[in-house]
C-alpha cells in the first residue's frame, strides 16, 4: 500500500462553516431577508466578521440546499417563489405526509400522542404573540412529529432538507395573513384524526390542509401582498 494513502489531511472549520450556515439561514426562514432579495459576499463577511473561505463553504451549502441561488452576471440571491415552486413544492409535501402517517399509524403509542398534544398546545400559544419566528418553528415542530414517530430515516433525512424551502412558504404565509391563526380549526382537525381511527380521512385531510395553505399564498402572490 502506498504509504502516502495513508497521512492524514488538515481539518477544516465546520463549526465556522455551520455557524454562518445558521445565521444566514435564520434571515431568510424569520423573512429578514425576503425571497428574491440580493445578497453580497462582501456585505455578508462584514456582517458576520468571518473570512470569505467559510463564507462561500456556507452559502455553496444553502445553495445546495436550495435556500440561494447562484446565477451568472446575477450574483446570489434567496431564493425566488414562483406559484410553480410553490405547486411543486407541496405537492411533494402531501406526498411525504401521507407516506409518513402510513408508516406511523400502528406506532401511536399513548407517549407518542400525548407529545404530539404538547407540540399542539405550544403552536396555539405561540400564534396570538405575532412572534413570527416562534410560530413558524413551534408549526415545523408540530408537522415534524409524524416523520419522527415513522421510524425511516431516509423519510425524515427528507423532510429536514425540505424544512427550509417550507419554512420559507410559510414567511410568505405569516406575511399575507399574519399568523397561522386563521387556520386554526385546520390544525385542530389534523390533531383529532392524528389521534383517531380513521387512516383514510387523515390522509384526505392533509391533501385538504395543505391545499388551503397553498391556495391562500397564490392569492397573495397575485395580489403582490
Amino acid at each position: 500500500m502506498d504509504v502516502a494513502e495513508n497521512i492524514l489531511k488538515p481539518v477544516e472549520d465546520r463549526t465556522l462553516r455551520a455557524q454562518i450556515t445558521r445565521q444566514i439561514l435564520d434571515m431568510v426562514t424569520s423573512g429578514n431577508y425576503f425571497p428574491g432579495e440580493k445578497l453580497t459576499e462582501n456585505a455578508l463577511a462584514e456582517q458576520l466578521q468571518v473570512s470569505r473561505a467559510p463564507l462561500r463553504e456556507a452559502l455553496r451549502e444553502l445553495v445546495d440546499r436550495g435556500v440561494l441561488v447562484s446565477q451568472p452576471y446575477k450574483g446570489l440571491r434567496v431564493r425566488p417563489v414562483s406559484g410553480t415552486d410553490l405547486k411543486e413544492l407541496y405537492s411533494l409535501r402531501t406526498e411525504l405526509e401521507q407516506f409518513a402517517f402510513r408508516l406511523a399509524w400502528n406506532k401511536r403509542s399513548e407517549d407518542a400522542v400525548a407529545d404530539l398534544e404538547s407540540r399542539y398546545d405550544r403552536l396555539i400559544a405561540a400564534q396570538p404573540t405575532g412572534d413570527q419566528a416562534r410560530t413558524i418553528s413551534k408549526e415545523l415542530s408540530f408537522h415534524s412529529w409524524v416523520y419522527e414517530l415513522s421510524g425511516h430515516s431516509l423519510l425524515l433525512s427528507h423532510w429536514h432538507r425540505l424544512t427550509p424551502l417550507v419554512q420559507i412558504y410559510m414567511v410568505l404565509h405569516f406575511r399575507a395573513h399574519g399568523s397561522h391563526g386563521q387556520f386554526r380549526h385546520m390544525t385542530t382537525e389534523y390533531l383529532q384524526l392524528a389521534k383517531g381511527e380513521d387512516l383514510d380521512l387523515m390522509l384526505s385531510h392533509i391533501a385538504e390542509h395543505m391545499q388551503q395553505g397553498l391556495l391562500a399564498v397564490l392569492k397573495s402572490l397575485d395580489r403582490g401582498d
